[in-house]
Protein backbone atom coordinates (compact mmCIF):
# COMPACT_ATOMS: atom_id res chain seq x y z
CA UNK A 1 0.00 0.00 0.00
CA UNK A 2 2.76 1.84 0.95
CA UNK A 3 4.51 1.60 -2.52
CA UNK A 4 0.77 2.59 -4.42
CA UNK A 5 0.81 6.32 -2.26
CA UNK A 6 1.62 9.21 -4.66
CA UNK A 7 2.21 11.86 -1.92
CA UNK A 8 2.43 15.14 -4.09
CA UNK A 9 -0.49 14.14 -5.83
CA UNK A 10 -2.77 13.05 -3.07
CA UNK A 11 -5.56 14.97 -2.09
CA UNK A 12 -4.73 14.40 1.60
CA UNK A 13 -2.39 16.55 1.50
CA UNK A 14 -4.69 19.86 -0.38
CA UNK A 15 -4.43 22.97 1.49
CA UNK A 16 -0.91 22.18 3.12
CA UNK A 17 2.30 23.93 2.29
CA UNK A 18 5.96 23.70 3.73
CA UNK A 19 6.05 22.17 6.76
CA UNK A 20 3.04 21.12 7.18
CA UNK A 21 2.74 19.38 4.15
CA UNK A 22 6.13 17.34 4.89
CA UNK A 23 4.64 16.37 7.93
CA UNK A 24 1.78 15.35 6.92
CA UNK A 25 3.10 13.33 3.91
CA UNK A 26 5.49 11.53 6.49
CA UNK A 27 2.75 10.67 9.10
CA UNK A 28 0.87 8.78 6.13
CA UNK A 29 3.39 6.98 5.01
CA UNK A 30 4.13 5.83 8.65
CA UNK A 31 0.41 5.27 8.95
CA UNK A 32 -0.13 3.14 6.35
CA UNK A 33 2.98 1.55 7.13
CA UNK A 34 1.13 0.44 10.38
CA UNK A 35 -1.83 -1.51 8.81
CA UNK A 36 -4.39 1.66 8.28
CA UNK A 37 -5.64 2.51 5.73
CA UNK A 38 -6.13 5.23 2.77
CA UNK A 39 -9.95 5.46 3.68
CA UNK A 40 -9.56 5.76 7.51
CA UNK A 41 -7.02 8.45 6.94
CA UNK A 42 -9.39 10.37 4.44
CA UNK A 43 -12.41 9.73 7.48
CA UNK A 44 -9.90 10.83 10.32
CA UNK A 45 -10.63 14.61 11.21
CA UNK A 46 -6.79 14.13 13.33
CA UNK A 47 -5.01 11.36 11.74
CA UNK A 48 -2.37 11.75 13.75
CA UNK A 49 -4.35 10.32 16.71
CA UNK A 50 -5.47 7.30 14.61
CA UNK A 51 -2.91 5.29 16.69
CA UNK A 52 -4.19 6.08 20.07
CA UNK A 53 -7.62 5.66 18.86
CA UNK A 54 -6.94 2.01 17.84
CA UNK A 55 -5.40 1.31 21.63
CA UNK A 56 -8.72 2.88 23.12
CA UNK A 57 -10.57 0.70 20.81
CA UNK A 58 -11.17 1.63 17.49
CA UNK A 59 -10.83 -0.87 14.96
CA UNK A 60 -12.06 1.13 12.29
CA UNK A 61 -15.08 -1.01 11.60
CA UNK A 62 -18.35 1.02 11.43
CA UNK A 63 -22.28 -0.93 11.36
CA UNK A 64 -25.46 1.19 10.14
CA UNK A 65 -27.97 1.40 13.51
CA UNK A 66 -29.82 -1.25 12.51
CA UNK A 67 -27.18 -3.52 12.84
CA UNK A 68 -26.29 -2.08 15.92
CA UNK A 69 -29.82 -2.68 17.35
CA UNK A 70 -29.40 -6.22 16.31
CA UNK A 71 -26.37 -6.66 17.90
CA UNK A 72 -27.12 -5.07 21.06
CA UNK A 73 -30.56 -6.01 21.70
CA UNK A 74 -32.29 -2.63 21.64
CA UNK A 75 -34.60 -0.49 20.22
CA UNK A 76 -33.93 1.37 17.06
CA UNK A 77 -35.78 4.51 18.45
CA UNK A 78 -33.94 4.02 21.80
CA UNK A 79 -30.45 3.85 20.31
CA UNK A 80 -31.28 7.34 18.36
CA UNK A 81 -32.27 8.73 21.49
CA UNK A 82 -28.91 7.33 23.37
CA UNK A 83 -26.90 8.63 20.16
CA UNK A 84 -28.91 12.26 20.96
CA UNK A 85 -28.07 12.23 24.62
CA UNK A 86 -24.72 11.27 24.56
CA UNK A 87 -23.53 13.89 22.32
CA UNK A 88 -22.91 11.30 20.01
CA UNK A 89 -23.29 12.25 16.12
CA UNK A 90 -27.25 12.18 14.73
CA UNK A 91 -28.05 9.05 12.40
CA UNK A 92 -30.82 9.89 9.59
CA UNK A 93 -30.14 6.57 7.71
CA UNK A 94 -30.62 3.92 9.85
CA UNK A 95 -29.67 1.41 7.13
CA UNK A 96 -26.23 3.58 6.50
CA UNK A 97 -22.66 2.13 7.94
CA UNK A 98 -21.62 5.37 9.99
CA UNK A 99 -21.65 4.17 13.52
CA UNK A 100 -18.30 3.31 14.56
CA UNK A 101 -18.40 -0.36 16.35
CA UNK A 102 -16.65 0.74 19.33
CA UNK A 103 -18.83 3.52 19.79
CA UNK A 104 -22.30 1.22 19.48
CA UNK A 105 -20.82 -1.31 21.85
CA UNK A 106 -20.13 1.72 24.50
CA UNK A 107 -24.28 3.25 24.11
CA UNK A 108 -24.85 -0.45 24.30
CA UNK A 109 -24.30 -0.29 27.89
CA UNK A 110 -27.38 1.15 28.30
CA UNK A 111 -29.04 -2.30 28.16
CA UNK A 112 -27.15 -2.80 31.44
CA UNK A 113 -29.57 0.15 33.19
CA UNK A 114 -32.84 -1.19 31.08
CA UNK A 115 -32.37 -4.90 32.74
CA UNK A 116 -32.01 -3.66 36.31
CA UNK A 117 -35.38 -2.21 35.78
CA UNK A 118 -35.37 1.29 35.12
CA UNK A 119 -37.86 2.61 32.23
CA UNK A 120 -36.22 4.01 28.83
CA UNK A 121 -36.80 7.82 29.97
CA UNK A 122 -34.22 7.09 33.29
CA UNK A 123 -32.02 5.31 31.14
CA UNK A 124 -31.60 7.72 28.56
CA UNK A 125 -31.00 10.17 31.44
CA UNK A 126 -28.36 8.28 33.54
CA UNK A 127 -26.44 7.55 29.69
CA UNK A 128 -26.68 11.53 29.32
CA UNK A 129 -25.10 12.62 32.56
CA UNK A 130 -22.58 9.57 32.43
CA UNK A 131 -21.58 10.83 29.26
CA UNK A 132 -21.53 14.83 30.03
CA UNK A 133 -19.33 14.10 33.46
CA UNK A 134 -17.44 11.93 31.37
CA UNK A 135 -16.51 14.46 28.23
CA UNK A 136 -15.82 16.80 31.03
CA UNK A 137 -13.20 14.35 32.85
CA UNK A 138 -11.68 13.11 29.34
CA UNK A 139 -11.41 17.04 28.13
CA UNK A 140 -9.12 17.62 31.49
CA UNK A 141 -7.13 14.40 31.07
CA UNK A 142 -6.75 15.18 27.25
CA UNK A 143 -4.96 18.45 28.36
CA UNK A 144 -2.80 17.02 30.97
CA UNK A 145 -1.49 14.10 28.83
CA UNK A 146 -0.61 16.22 26.15
CA UNK A 147 1.56 18.76 28.57
CA UNK A 148 3.59 14.97 29.21
CA UNK A 149 5.08 14.71 26.03
CA UNK A 150 4.27 17.79 23.58
CA UNK A 151 7.30 19.82 22.66
CA UNK A 152 7.61 22.97 20.26
CA UNK A 153 8.06 21.68 17.19
CA UNK A 154 7.59 18.22 16.83
CA UNK A 155 6.72 16.31 14.12
CA UNK A 156 3.47 14.64 13.45
CA UNK A 157 4.89 11.77 13.80
CA UNK A 158 6.50 12.48 16.88
CA UNK A 159 2.96 13.41 18.30
CA UNK A 160 1.45 10.02 17.29
CA UNK A 161 3.71 7.91 18.87
CA UNK A 162 3.50 9.66 21.95
CA UNK A 163 -0.06 9.67 22.07
CA UNK A 164 -0.28 6.01 21.06
CA UNK A 165 2.20 5.31 23.94
CA UNK A 166 0.31 7.50 26.50
CA UNK A 167 -2.98 5.91 25.47
CA UNK A 168 -1.07 2.27 26.29
CA UNK A 169 0.00 3.56 29.67
CA UNK A 170 -3.52 4.81 30.45
CA UNK A 171 -6.15 2.24 29.12
CA UNK A 172 -5.68 -0.45 31.36
CA UNK A 173 -6.15 1.95 34.26
CA UNK A 174 -9.11 4.06 33.04
CA UNK A 175 -11.58 1.21 33.97
CA UNK A 176 -11.08 0.77 37.25
CA UNK A 177 -10.15 4.52 38.20
CA UNK A 178 -14.04 5.46 36.93
CA UNK A 179 -15.66 1.70 38.43
CA UNK A 180 -14.42 2.41 41.72
CA UNK A 181 -15.21 6.61 41.93
CA UNK A 182 -18.70 5.91 40.40
CA UNK A 183 -19.00 3.58 43.58
CA UNK A 184 -18.12 6.27 45.78
CA UNK A 185 -20.37 8.91 44.55
CA UNK A 186 -23.10 5.33 44.62
CA UNK A 187 -22.38 5.04 48.60
CA UNK A 188 -22.84 8.75 48.97
CA UNK A 189 -25.71 9.53 47.43
CA UNK A 190 -27.47 6.44 49.12
CA UNK A 191 -25.95 8.07 52.22
CA UNK A 192 -27.22 11.53 52.13
CA UNK A 193 -30.19 11.00 50.84
CA UNK A 194 -31.14 8.11 52.74
CA UNK A 195 -34.65 6.73 51.76
CA UNK A 196 -37.32 8.18 54.47
CA UNK A 197 -40.29 6.46 56.42
CA UNK A 198 -42.92 8.58 53.84
CA UNK A 199 -41.03 7.28 51.15
CA UNK A 200 -40.48 3.71 52.00
CA UNK A 201 -44.57 4.05 52.63
CA UNK A 202 -45.47 5.37 49.25
CA UNK A 203 -43.02 3.04 47.41
CA UNK A 204 -41.52 5.70 45.57
CA UNK A 205 -39.30 8.71 45.87
CA UNK A 206 -41.18 12.07 46.08
CA UNK A 207 -41.90 14.43 42.67
CA UNK A 208 -40.08 16.94 45.28
CA UNK A 209 -38.84 17.84 48.36
CA UNK A 210 -38.20 20.87 50.74
CA UNK A 211 -34.68 21.97 50.28
CA UNK A 212 -32.44 25.13 50.82
CA UNK A 213 -30.99 25.94 47.74
CA UNK A 214 -27.75 28.62 47.19
CA UNK A 215 -26.39 30.27 44.34
CA UNK A 216 -22.99 31.94 44.63
CA UNK A 217 -20.88 34.01 41.89
CA UNK A 218 -18.56 36.12 41.47
CA UNK A 219 -19.16 39.91 41.06
CA UNK A 220 -17.60 41.44 38.03
CA UNK A 221 -16.77 38.86 36.29
CA UNK A 222 -18.31 39.92 33.29
CA UNK A 223 -15.91 42.35 32.93
CA UNK A 224 -12.47 40.81 34.05
CA UNK A 225 -13.78 39.22 30.45
CA UNK A 226 -12.66 41.91 28.46
CA UNK A 227 -9.18 42.76 30.74
CA UNK A 228 -7.83 39.07 31.14
CA UNK A 229 -7.33 36.45 28.88
CA UNK A 230 -9.74 33.49 28.51
CA UNK A 231 -7.39 31.18 30.42
CA UNK A 232 -7.23 33.53 33.47
CA UNK A 233 -10.60 33.46 33.34
CA UNK A 234 -10.29 30.02 33.56
CA UNK A 235 -8.46 29.59 36.07
CA UNK A 236 -10.13 31.94 38.48
CA UNK A 237 -13.62 29.78 37.89
CA UNK A 238 -11.75 26.56 38.48
CA UNK A 239 -10.61 28.02 41.62
CA UNK A 240 -14.15 28.84 42.46
CA UNK A 241 -15.28 25.47 42.26
CA UNK A 242 -12.18 23.75 43.99
CA UNK A 243 -13.26 26.18 47.17
CA UNK A 244 -16.95 25.36 46.25
CA UNK A 245 -16.04 21.68 46.51
CA UNK A 246 -13.78 22.09 50.15
CA UNK A 247 -16.83 23.74 51.86
CA UNK A 248 -19.90 20.99 50.57
CA UNK A 249 -18.94 19.03 53.95
CA UNK A 250 -22.51 16.72 54.21
CA UNK A 251 -25.29 17.21 54.27
CA UNK A 252 -24.55 20.35 51.99
CA UNK A 253 -24.38 19.50 48.57
CA UNK A 254 -21.81 20.70 46.02
CA UNK A 255 -24.27 20.68 42.74
CA UNK A 256 -22.73 22.35 39.95
CA UNK A 257 -20.40 25.32 38.57
CA UNK A 258 -21.70 27.39 35.84
CA UNK A 259 -18.57 29.62 34.64
CA UNK A 260 -18.09 32.33 37.26
CA UNK A 261 -21.60 30.92 39.59
CA UNK A 262 -21.50 28.07 42.13
CA UNK A 263 -24.83 26.09 43.35
CA UNK A 264 -25.43 23.96 46.72
CA UNK A 265 -28.22 22.47 47.89
CA UNK A 266 -28.84 21.23 51.18
CA UNK A 267 -31.81 19.62 53.58
CA UNK A 268 -30.90 22.08 56.31
CA UNK A 269 -30.61 26.11 55.87
CA UNK A 270 -28.15 26.62 58.58
CA UNK A 271 -25.48 23.91 57.43
CA UNK A 272 -25.67 25.40 54.03
CA UNK A 273 -25.93 29.22 55.21
CA UNK A 274 -22.69 28.31 57.07
CA UNK A 275 -21.11 26.60 53.81
CA UNK A 276 -21.24 29.64 51.80
CA UNK A 277 -20.13 32.04 54.61
CA UNK A 278 -16.81 29.78 54.51
CA UNK A 279 -16.60 30.47 50.87
CA UNK A 280 -17.26 33.97 50.68
CA UNK A 281 -14.31 33.81 53.12
CA UNK A 282 -12.26 31.49 51.27
CA UNK A 283 -12.72 33.14 48.07
CA UNK A 284 -11.89 36.54 49.56
CA UNK A 285 -8.43 34.59 50.86
CA UNK A 286 -7.79 33.39 47.54
CA UNK A 287 -7.63 37.00 46.14
CA UNK A 288 -10.55 36.43 44.07
CA UNK A 289 -13.31 39.09 43.22
CA UNK A 290 -16.30 39.14 45.47
CA UNK A 291 -19.21 36.60 46.12
CA UNK A 292 -22.68 37.36 46.09
CA UNK A 293 -24.96 34.70 47.46
CA UNK A 294 -28.81 34.01 47.34
CA UNK A 295 -30.16 31.51 49.41
CA UNK A 296 -34.00 30.21 49.51
CA UNK A 297 -35.81 27.30 50.63
CA UNK A 298 -39.29 25.10 49.51
CA UNK A 299 -39.59 22.58 47.01
CA UNK A 300 -37.59 21.61 44.19
CA UNK A 301 -37.25 18.22 42.11
CA UNK A 302 -34.09 16.48 41.56
CA UNK A 303 -33.30 14.96 37.87
CA UNK A 304 -30.02 14.10 36.44
CA UNK A 305 -28.23 15.55 39.47
CA UNK A 306 -29.38 18.95 39.08
CA UNK A 307 -32.41 20.48 40.60
CA UNK A 308 -35.30 22.58 39.73
CA UNK A 309 -37.93 24.45 41.25
CA UNK A 310 -38.59 28.07 42.39
CA UNK A 311 -36.04 28.05 45.54
CA UNK A 312 -33.38 27.54 43.18
CA UNK A 313 -35.00 30.16 40.94
CA UNK A 314 -34.88 32.59 43.92
CA UNK A 315 -31.72 31.68 44.88
CA UNK A 316 -30.12 32.71 41.47
CA UNK A 317 -32.08 35.64 41.34
CA UNK A 318 -31.07 36.78 44.81
CA UNK A 319 -27.23 37.09 43.75
CA UNK A 320 -28.03 39.66 40.73
CA UNK A 321 -29.56 41.53 43.94
CA UNK A 322 -26.50 41.32 46.40
CA UNK A 323 -24.10 43.55 46.82
CA UNK A 324 -20.29 41.91 46.60
CA UNK A 325 -19.50 39.95 49.57
CA UNK A 326 -22.89 39.33 50.98
CA UNK A 327 -25.18 36.98 51.66
CA UNK A 328 -29.11 37.23 50.86
CA UNK A 329 -32.01 34.77 52.28
CA UNK A 330 -35.13 35.03 51.17
CA UNK A 331 -37.82 35.07 53.97
CA UNK A 332 -38.57 31.34 53.59
CA UNK A 333 -35.45 30.38 54.11
CA UNK A 334 -35.06 32.80 56.99
CA UNK A 335 -37.92 31.04 58.49
CA UNK A 336 -36.05 27.61 59.08
CA UNK A 337 -33.52 28.90 61.24
CA UNK A 338 -33.64 28.83 64.80
CA UNK A 339 -33.08 31.89 66.78
CA UNK A 340 -30.33 30.43 68.53
CA UNK A 341 -28.10 33.38 67.88
CA UNK A 342 -25.94 31.73 65.70
CA UNK A 343 -26.61 34.26 62.82
CA UNK A 344 -26.76 38.40 62.35
CA UNK A 345 -29.13 39.35 60.99
CA UNK A 346 -30.13 42.78 58.78
CA UNK A 347 -33.52 44.24 58.50
CA UNK A 348 -36.26 42.84 55.73
CA UNK A 349 -36.22 44.14 52.45
CA UNK A 350 -38.82 43.95 50.10
CA UNK A 351 -37.93 43.98 46.39
CA UNK A 352 -39.50 42.80 42.73
CA UNK A 353 -36.86 40.34 41.26
CA UNK A 354 -36.78 39.55 36.92
CA UNK A 355 -38.89 36.26 36.47
CA UNK A 356 -40.04 36.46 40.23
CA UNK A 357 -43.60 37.09 40.02
CA UNK A 358 -44.38 38.20 43.69
CA UNK A 359 -42.60 40.70 45.52
CA UNK A 360 -39.55 39.20 47.16
CA UNK A 361 -38.92 39.86 50.97
CA UNK A 362 -35.37 38.63 52.17
CA UNK A 363 -32.52 39.49 54.81
CA UNK A 364 -28.54 39.76 54.79
CA UNK A 365 -26.40 38.25 56.84
CA UNK A 366 -24.71 40.83 59.35
CA UNK A 367 -22.85 38.25 61.33
CA UNK A 368 -22.12 35.02 62.36
CA UNK A 369 -20.91 33.43 65.71
CA UNK A 370 -19.10 30.34 65.97
CA UNK A 371 -20.80 27.98 66.68
CA UNK A 372 -18.61 24.92 67.35
CA UNK A 373 -21.10 22.06 67.45
CA UNK A 374 -21.31 22.79 63.61
CA UNK A 375 -18.89 21.39 61.33
CA UNK A 376 -17.31 23.48 58.66
CA UNK A 377 -14.62 23.37 56.16
CA UNK A 378 -10.85 23.11 57.38
CA UNK A 379 -9.27 23.05 54.24
CA UNK A 380 -6.15 25.41 53.40
CA UNK A 381 -7.15 27.65 50.57
CA UNK A 382 -5.14 26.86 47.51
CA UNK A 383 -5.18 30.06 44.97
CA UNK A 384 -1.99 29.00 43.57
CA UNK A 385 -0.51 32.32 44.52
CA UNK A 386 -3.06 33.83 42.31
CA UNK A 387 -4.36 37.58 43.16
CA UNK A 388 -7.25 39.22 40.79
CA UNK A 389 -7.83 42.09 42.04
Amino acid sequence: MTADFDAENSDLLDGLEGRARTDRAELIVWLLDRGFSIEQIRASTSPLLLPAQRVMGDDGVYLSAREACTAMGLDLGLLLRLQNADGLPRIDDADAAVLPRVDALAVGHAKFFLDLGADEDETVAIMRVLMQGLERAAAVMRRAAYKTFARPGASEIELAMQSEEKARQAVPGIGPVVNDLMLVQLRHIFVTEAVTAAERAAGSLPGAREIAAAFADLAGFTSLGAELPAVELEHIASILTGLAEKVAVAPVQFVKSIGDAVMFVSPQTVPLLNAVLDLVGLVHKAGLPPLRVGVDYGDAVSSAGDWFGNPVNVASRLTHVARPGTVLVAAAARETVPDTGSFGWSSAYSQKLKGISDELTFFRIDSRREDPSVARCSAPVDASGAKFQ
